[in-house]
Parts: structure tokens; sequence; C-alpha cells
């Protein structure tokens, strides 16, 4: 069994991390429309408790000029290529980028969490999916970072 079988737990372990990269994808290709139109959607209604764009005015929700809803996109498509390269190619440098990457999110993702609920009284359920995505795609990689640093 190789590095990226053992990791994910097989085939359907692969297919689990393609599928949530997937939905990280979507759900952030969704937070870059909705920040760009400026309006609410079905499931982010503005003046309620989950409200998009309140979320999207908070100024930590800017980093180095950008806004994270136009960097999502760019961080779940790399995640989404290297989930396909580490399942699909077997390549365990992209499993090794990918399971760090996902750490990385996960980390952040308590805090961003705090700053929804904290500064903007509203939560984005578009984040909070990226958010999920991230956690477990960590949980289905953490081998590969106890590896890392062992």
């Amino acid at each position: 069994m190789g590095l990226v079988e053992g990791v994910v737990g097989g085939s359907v372990g692969g297919l689990v991390v393609l599928l949530l990269c997937v939905v990280g994808f979507i759900a952030s290709i969704a937070t870059n429309v909705e920040f760009r139109r400026a309006s609410g959607s079905f499931f982010c209604k503005p003046g309620s408790r989950v409200d998009c764009l309140r979320v999207y005015a908070m100024p930590q929700a800017w980093v180095l000029g950008f806004h994270l809803s136009q960097l999502a996109p760019l961080y779940f498509g790399l995640v989404l290529l290297l989930a396909v390269l580490a399942i699909v190619f077997k390549l365990t440098l992209a499993l090794k980028l990918l399971a760090f990457l996902s750490l990385e999110c996960s980390i952040l993702a308590p805090y961003m969490i705090y700053l929804m609920v904290r500064y903007a009284g509203a939560v984005c359920v578009y984040c909070l999916t990226m958010h999920a995505v991230s956690i477990l795609v960590t949980l289905l990689t953490y081998r590969v970072i106890v590896g890392a640093l062992t």
C-alpha cells in the first residue's frame, strides 16, 4: 500500500478527499460571485443571522488589498489540483502540500469563525462550508503531517 492509500484510507478515502475539495471549490466560487454582486442569495439573507454580506464587509476580510472571497477560489483551486495529483496520479509531494495547506486553514478556521460571530454578528454559510472542508481534509490527511514532523 502506497503513501496515498495509507493516508486517506484507500480509494474511498481518496474519493472523499476529492469530493470535499470539489465542495470547497464550489463554495469559494459562490462566495466570490456573491461578494462581487453584493446581493443576498438563497442561503444568505441580508439582515438575518446568516448574512454573508455582513461577513464580507468586515475589515478583517481584506488581506494585502485582496478580499478573502477573491483569494478563496485560488486557494481551493490549488487544493483541488493537489488532491487530483495526489489521489489520481499518486504524487506524494502533492499529498504533502495538500495536507499542510489544509492544516494551515484548519488552524485559522476558529479565528475566522470568531471574527464572523463577534464582529459581523452573522455567519456565512459558504465560509463555514470552506472551513469545514479544510478541517475534514486535515483530519483525513493528518498522518502525512505527523510523518513529516517526526
